[in-house]
């Protein structure tokens, strides 16, 4: 084989087909000045689609904005212009609407019921809230106020409807002010014993002991037969409560409904016996103690009281200087007839025959009754 010449030695035998390409290209060449304007245009261009599309975004903007303006919030269409509040309490119109943050003819679209209802639920004596936004220019408040049930007072003589520092409590516990018709609420029962200052209107007192009064006046309030007046919680272990009689009855604070029909189940007892209940103490979960009030104090009580009292004839005479006569009985009558002395002194002599039966049976009845009082409770009086 012959060797390859010396001049094709290491070398390519063909060119590249990119050579042969470059061949056949014509160089052309474009002015600068023509290059720039191309380029200013583009740029021109994009520059002034930007600007239109902003002036459009703004125009709507602007438009829309006076559009509302002279067509919604300045219409006198729907400006505010019947508000009608209903409330079940003490509550007036001027404070519902100052309350709720709301002007006559301000815009119905500018009404915001969160903050009416918010509002309105910061009054201390507001339970609950109900408002209904009716088309155009229309809104109902429906108020549903708190029920007080009894007065909280530092003292038990204090007259809460006359004390500006007394406080009122519905059956849940939160306490509130009433400036107005005090004298309206002058039936309800005391909580006495409290330290009016760790209350404010609106607060919701959760005292154990307060809790339990409460609990006691709303279980009793149905009641005619035995109705509260004072309820003491001062000892902090106990309810010590007074009723319209003066009767004083210690509850304790847990399991209220259970004394309280241990309490009536009492009454029923000595219904028959006409006795009135001075103290009773139902923590004693047996024998239970029971004192009664005095009969005499009772009927001292109830007789209309004398303007004068006549003199006694032995201090008459002794005004006048006379010796005093010693009191004679007075004679026995029959038949509006007076016996004679000695009939009478043998009278008195001679026992009659009904005397002692009739003593045997009054006292065998006054023992019967107060054996019946003693069987279930222990009577101290």
């Amino acid at each position: 084989m012959k060797a390859a010449p010396p001049k094709y030695r290491n070398q390519r035998l063909f060119r590249p087909s990119r050579q042969r390409k470059q061949q056949h290209l014509l160089e052309v060449s474009i002015r600068r000045d023509r290059e720039r304007a191309i380029r200013f245009k583009a740029v021109s261009l994009f520059i002034f689609k930007t600007i239109l599309l902003l002036a459009l975004l703004a125009g709507l903007w602007f438009g829309g904005k006076e559009g509302f303006r002279r067509y919604i919030w300045e219409n006198e269409y729907f400006y505010l212009t019947e508000v009608k509040p209903h409330t079940d309490g003490t509550l007036t119109r001027e404070q519902i609407v100052s309350a709720a943050g709301i002007t006559e003819g301000m815009n119905f679209f500018q009404l915001n019921l969160a903050k009416v209802r918010e509002g309105l639920e910061h009054l201390p004596q507001v339970e609950r809230v109900e408002l209904d936004r009716s088309w155009p220019n229309k809104l109902s408040i429906e108020i549903f106020e708190r029920q007080p049930i009894a007065w909280l007072t530092d003292r038990a003589e204090v007259d809460p409807t006359a004390n500006e520092r007394a406080l009122l409590v519905d059956a849940r516990g939160y306490v509130m002010t009433s400036k107005k018709r005090r004298q309206d609420f002058i039936h309800l029962p005391t909580i006495s014993g409290v330290v009016l200052e760790d209350f404010a209107p609106g607060q919701k007192a959760t005292n154990m002991e307060i809790q339990a009064a409460l609990e006691l006046i709303r279980l009793n309030a149905d009641s005619t037969r035995w109705q509260i007046r004072n309820v003491d919680v001062s000892k902090l272990y106990c309810l010590v409560v007074t009723d319209r009689k003066h009767a004083r009855v210690t509850f304790g604070l847990e399991e209220i409904d259970r004394h309280l029909t241990q309490f009536y189940r009492l009454l029923d007892y000595l219904e028959p016996t006409h006795r009135e209940i001075q103290t009773v103490n139902l923590l004693v979960e047996r024998n239970t103690p029971v004192t009664f009030m005095d009969e005499a104090e009772t009927e001292a009580a109830a007789a209309p009281p004398t303007d004068s009292v006549p003199p006694k004839p032995e201090k008459a005479a002794a005004d006048k200087g006379a010796k005093p006569k010693p009191a004679e009985p007075p004679p026995a009558t029959r038949g509006g007839f007076v016996k004679p002395a000695e009939t009478t002194a043998k009278a008195a002599a001679t026992p009659s025959r009904h005397a002692e039966p009739a003593k045997e049976k009054s006292n065998s009845s006054s023992r019967k009754s107060t054996d019946s009082v003693r069987k279930p409770f222990r009577s101290n009086g």
